[in-house]
């Protein structure tokens, strides 16, 4: 349970308590934050008119205007911005609803009209748009899974919601001119004028209350103890207590559905599975949050989410025990680390780290590989062994006279050891998934400090070169792709020996 309890602590961490109780532990971020200002997020902010804009519900009045800004521009810090915004991923893909009034628009696509017939539409014959009836516009989503439930549920006045959509179809041409920098990803953002100010989701009472309202249901946090079920001790903290939720709650892939499992299909058996406090719960949400904002790699495997969980040995609280760049690194994470590997080697053994792939398909999570307790200096031993396969296979003396390890380090090993298996896959989907998965046990043994099956990998390469050496381009850079394949093998051997 390594994992999850790290998960735990860095949420804990964050909330500078024991509990990890309150709202702000539950609340995400729209967008990630990126460094490059290029690519930097945008906001596009719809200032609504209502009648009380303080009031719990909203009898709204039409949009006074349309304006964009910055992602996480303002006054404040991480966690000031996350109230702002109000955020929380939905449940599903098919819900009907949000947590927030916000939209992920995306990157655009296309010229100005481009955008114009994603949002609504192409108009008929008469002139009119049919958006309403056109599930692909963002305008039909839009409706149907964010602003619809608002005036379901109450907190928009019956009719305030049709006299919103039409000033925001009125408007669809300013929507698409702001909505144009194709490498930025663009959220649209439903907010409320106040005396000349804009006023965002978290600090209108309306949506607040609504936030406050779903999650509740969801969480199963109603304040009183399910029927029949009692008082359920927490496979975290061992407290006991009358509410609880199950660990699917924070990560998809921890299902417990299936009749084979458990308690299966039974629902009034669940809590016997991975029953979690509302404390735990709000420390393992939160830790969600920083694993998906600072701790997640998508460079090692294509395809693939790369969960990186630091835990020290000691405990989170000691964290002022351990040395200033172990220290910044529990607290900073990853960021946009292109050597991640690099960085983690050079961490001291007073943590230890967890590793979890896994891919996002809708509103599936579906874990490959998890290999817990892994301290750094195995990966600073891995990256030692890579420098001499490299100075014996790769190294070009006519190039670089002089070898200098300090330009070498684990995450190009991890890299050619990718690109020369997924060379030896074949041609169809299934065969590339096929080696996705024999690269991830391979990555796991490393990992681990298992053996690997090098006669295996041997195997695999002679009986694809064939196949190679019959590309008429195989003379042009097959001695390069032989010399990868000789430091894999070089590599891998001296892994076996450490």
């Amino acid at each position: 349970m390594g994992f999850v309890d790290a998960v735990r602590d860095l949420g804990l961490l964050a909330s500078g308590s024991s509990t990890g109780e309150g709202l702000d532990s539950f609340l995400q971020l729209p967008l990630p934050i990126i460094d490059d200002e290029d690519r930097r997020g945008k906001v596009i902010r719809v200032w609504m008119r209502a009648s009380d804009p303080d009031g719990d519900v909203l009898e709204l009045e039409g949009i006074s205007r349309i304006d964009l800004v910055d992602y996480m521009s303002g006054e404040g810090g991480l966690d000031d911005h996350k109230r702002k915004y109000l955020y929380r991923d939905p449940v599903g893909s098919n819900t009907t609803w949000g947590f927030s009034p916000i939209y992920k628009l995306g990157a655009p696509k296309g010229d100005l009209e481009a955008r114009v017939v994603a949002l609504v539409g192409i108009a008929d014959d008469d002139g009119f748009l049919r958006w309403r009836e056109d599930k692909d516009t963002r305008f039909f989503k839009l409706e149907k899974r964010v602003l619809g439930d608002y005036q379901l549920s109450g907190r928009f006045t019956q009719g305030s919601l049709d006299g919103i959509l039409r000033d925001l179809e009125s408007k669809v041409h300013e929507i698409a001119e702001l909505w144009e920098d194709k490498k930025r990803s663009y959220i649209l953002m439903f907010g409320l004028e106040k005396n000349g100010k804009y006023l965002y989701p978290g600090e209108a009472n309306a949506f607040k209350g609504y936030f406050e309202d779903k999650f509740s249901k969801v969480s199963g946090d109603s304040g009183k103890a399910g029927k029949g079920k009692g008082e359920v001790r927490c496979s975290m903290c061992d407290q006991k207590g009358s509410s609880s939720v199950n660990l699917d709650k924070i990560f998809a892939f921890a299902t417990f559905d299936k009749a084979s499992f458990l308690p299966g299909l039974d629902k009034k058996s669940e809590s016997k599975v991975f029953p979690i406090c509302q404390g735990c719960f709000a420390a393992l949400s939160s830790g969600r949050e920083i694993l998906d904002r600072a701790f997640t790699d998508r460079q090692t495997v294509r395809g693939l989410n790369l969960y990186v969980v630091p835990e020290l040995t000691l405990g989170s609280d000691k964290l002022a025990m351990a040395s200033e760049h172990t220290a910044d690194f529990v607290r900073d994470g990853l960021k946009v680390e292109d050597k991640v590997f690099r960085r983690l080697a050079r961490q001291d053994d007073s943590l230890v780290l967890h590793f979890l792939f896994w891919e996002k398909n809708q509103a599936q999570e579906i874990l490959h590989l998890m290999v817990e307790d892994v301290p750094p200096s195995r990966l600073k031993r891995l990256e030692d062994l890579w420098i001499e396969s490299y100075r014996h296979f790769l190294w070009n003396y006519m190039e670089k006279p002089v070898f200098d390890p300090k330009e070498i380090d684990l995450d190009v090993g991890l890299k050619v050891i990718y690109q020369v298996m997924t060379s030896l896959s074949g041609k169809n989907e299934q065969d590339k998934k096929v080696m996705v998965s024999r690269i991830l046990d391979l990555l796991g043994r490393l990992l681990s400090g298992e053996l690997v099956d090098v006669t295996g990998v041997k195997q695999l390469m002679v009986s694809r070169l064939y196949g190679l050496c019959s590309n008429p381009e195989w003379i042009r850079y097959g001695g390069s792709e032989m010399r990868k394949m000789s430091a894999v093998i070089d590599f891998l051997i001296r892994a076996n020996r450490r």
